[in-house]
């Protein structure tokens, strides 16, 4: 495994928390991920979802108001 690979998972927020909490990584080690990241203000782009229309319980559309 690549040592971008292995780093990219110990910093995984869906296992961050355990790692911490163990002693996999320390807070500084995370620290220091963070501050070595990339800025990507304004490097996003918005978008919106339309809203579905409500449906009641038997599955036929509700009136909107």
């Amino acid at each position: 495994m690549s040592s971008k690979k292995h780093e990219e998972r110990l910093f995984d927020l869906r296992t961050l928390d355990s790692f911490l909490t163990r002693g996999v990584i320390k807070a500084s080690e995370y620290d220091k991920h963070l501050k070595a990241l990339p800025d990507e203000t304004g490097n996003y782009e918005v978008v919106v979802l339309e809203e579905e229309s409500e449906e009641d319980a038997s599955g036929e559309k509700v009136a909107e108001e």
